[in-house]
């Protein structure tokens, strides 16, 4: 079996996981494409997670008020 370079494996590895910010401008991104493709459930429920990622303990959808 070939060995892998060490420069070119750890090159390859993120610096870091993304910050919760990306992580909720990423989701309001895809929401905001779901509701023009015409999936308005889709589209909420992705708001949703947005604001999830900030939240300490994410409530279930249907408990939501």
């Amino acid at each position: 079996m070939a060995q892998l370079d060490p420069a070119y494996v750890h090159a390859r590895l993120p610096a870091a996981p993304p910050s919760v910010l990306v992580m909720s401008d990423r989701l309001i991104s895809l929401a905001q494409e779901a509701d023009r493709a015409g999936y308005p459930m889709t589209a909420e429920h992705l708001v949703f997670l947005a604001h999830s990622v900030f939240d300490d303990k994410i409530m279930p959808h249907e408990t939501a008020p």
